[in-house]
């Protein structure tokens, strides 16, 4: 079951780069993969403060937000895993440049797909290197900052 829970996972993550190539930011959300009360969190201190969005909206109003300063924005994979409990972690890479300064923005961050019944229920963006929680929650807590920020898996 953990290899098709990564599976799936993978294609919704896959479906979200291909919509966001056609400048749709919710296209995932027509895949069957996704539950109609998908939740989307943002482990504290939250964005603007708020940590929850629901369904296609509140994505992409939280993708809007969190992109808005940036341009040439993207989001890359470095490794999947399975977090056991219906839980697949995605260490993911994300680059982009400063609106109008150009500065170069690179950040690490791991995503938590929650899956219920084949599908994804909920994905939780965590910064492992701000909250110690946060790598306990993918299971990871006695590993070091630098292991997760090499994309190291147990």
């Amino acid at each position: 079951m953990w290899q098709e829970n990564v599976e799936i996972a993978r294609g919704v993550f896959d479906n979200f780069q291909a919509g966001m190539e056609r400048g749709d930011h919710g296209a995932w959300f027509d895949s069957a993969a996704v539950a109609d009360d998908f939740e989307w969190i943002i482990a504290p201190p939250g964005l603007d403060g708020r940590s929850v969005w629901h369904g296609r909206e509140g994505f992409v109003e939280f993708l809007r937000t969190w992109t808005e300063q940036f341009e040439d924005w993207s989001i890359r994979v470095e490794r999947w895993i399975d977090a056991g409990d219906d839980r697949v972690v995605a260490l993911t890479h994300q680059s982009a440049a400063g609106i109008g300064s150009g500065v170069p923005v690179e950040m690490k961050l791991g995503l938590v797909y929650e899956l219920e019944n084949g599908r994804v229920v909920q994905e939780e963006l965590l910064q492992p290197r701000r909250c110690p929680r946060s790598r306990r929650a993918v299971g990871v807590a006695a590993r070091s900052r630098r292991d997760l920020d090499r994309g190291q898996s147990k």
